[in-house]
């Protein structure tokens, strides 16, 4: 018995001394993209004109305030003779009138006090007739005129030129008027009274693990601020029109009534942040962080110094990306070199094979990115379809889906450069 515990044991052991694991390093670099519609090289600048209907600054508003405090400048002494007539003809009229009533009043209590008889005023000392003279009224010069202030919280002011500079940023591109010339014209803000409805919410009771619904008050606005684009450069067009989703009706469900002054400008800046991404979508260089994720295996005994090298010229090669690509590029290449030779190797039914399913999935998650990023798009395809055929996790499914988004988009990119 203790004989084939032991050989049982040994077995366990070796099984274990067999089992390779699967690390990894995560290496950060930027990545710039290839527009997906290249420009000729002479065109280096770009200039944004754009167009509102709203006021441009304030000026307006201060123009007005200006105007009339100049106006009450002038007619301020007319102001103050006013006033001292008021106080004069109607606020000291009326105290002296309240003045002659309160002596009189007194006059009157004081000779029927003084017709009692001793002992009833004793009784009565502490109602005796008191005269009480109201207090003088104090004359309260009028304040010079001031500017009022400016109140725009009703009032949506969008500058031109700050709208063009603070949300137009084309990425490889100066500021200049000698190359790209972007038009955006935002035509006038429509917009639908909000409907309110009755609407069923689902609710959750902790205590009694138990879901009820509640009634709530849902109000429904549809909105939408059509706005053109025309993009220019050597004189040819190159887009014009409205711009994408903003001639349709954007739907706004909400528990409150929305303001409209609210919606209206957050629409201008959502519109101006969509175009700006277009733009460099189209004609930008923009700068991506993107992760590498370099897998390896840990090496014993020195079994996996092949991959152990791959993994060391891959984070150099990814370190380097950024700043010294065509070196980076190198290592990756060489990186790619070893990873190749050992998928040759893979044995995705034998677990106790040096290259088994799990370190050659890992192997090939490697390839797969590299590829990607060394722009080499054929052998990307290549093994991702060979690991596609795998059997496969959710995040591996994943993981395949999201690296042939990613491989679509940098291949028309790079085949449009």
């Amino acid at each position: 018995m203790k004989k084939q515990l032991s050989i049982i044991l040994l077995f366990f052991c070796f099984g274990i001394l067999k089992s390779q694991t699967v690390e990894y390093r995560t290496v950060n670099f930027t990545q710039t993209l290839f527009p997906k519609k290249t420009l000729p090289a002479n065109i280096k600048n770009y200039n944004v004109t754009v167009t509102t209907p709203y006021l441009k600054d304030d000026s307006s508003f201060r123009k007005i305030a200006e105007e009339k405090y100049q106006k009450d400048l002038v007619d301020f002494p007319n102001v103050i003779k006013a006033a001292e007539k008021y106080y004069t003809d109607v606020t000291m009229v009326e105290y002296n009138r309240k003045v002659a009533e309160s002596k009189e009043k007194y006059k009157l209590e004081s000779e029927q006090f003084n017709k009692m008889s001793t002992l009833e005023r004793l009784a009565l000392i502490e109602q005796k007739p008191v005269l009480r003279i109201p207090e003088k009224p104090y004359y309260s010069a009028p304040q010079p005129p001031r500017i009022e202030t400016i109140n725009t919280s009703d009032v949506i002011i969008f500058n031109p030129e700050t709208l063009a500079k603070s949300y137009i940023k084309l990425n490889g591109f100066g500021d200049g008027t000698d190359g790209i010339q972007i038009k955006i014209d935002f035509k006038g803000f429509e917009y639908i009274e909000p409907v309110a409805t009755i609407v069923n919410v689902e609710n959750y009771n902790p205590q009694t693990k138990e879901k009820f619904f509640t009634k709530q008050t849902q109000f429904v606005t549809k909105y939408r601020h059509p706005t053109t684009v025309q993009v220019t450069a050597d004189n040819k067009n190159l887009v014009s029109g409205v711009f994408q989703g903003t001639n349709e009706y954007q739907i706004k469900n909400s528990s409150s009534k929305p303001t409209r002054i609210y919606l209206e400008r957050q629409e201008v800046e959502t519109i101006m942040n969509s175009i700006n991404n277009f733009l460099n979508d189209q004609y930008g260089y923009t700068k991506l962080t993107r992760y590498a994720i370099i897998y390896f295996v840990k090496n014993r005994k020195g079994e996996y110094d092949d991959i152990e090298k791959a993994r060391d010229f891959a984070i150099s090669g990814y370190k380097n990306y950024t700043e010294h690509q065509e070196e980076a590029l190198k290592d990756i290449a060489n990186a790619i070199a070893i990873w190749e030779k050992t998928i040759t190797e893979v044995n995705y039914d034998d677990n106790k094979a040096r290259i088994d399913e799990k370190v050659g999935t890992a192997i090939l998650k490697n390839l797969i990115f590299s590829t990607i990023m060394t722009n080499d798009f054929e052998k990307a395809n290549k093994y991702l379809t060979e690991f596609k055929s795998l059997r496969l996790s959710y995040d591996d499914k994943q993981f395949a889906d999201n690296h042939e988004k990613m491989a679509a988009d940098l291949k028309s990119r790079f085949e449009g450069k």
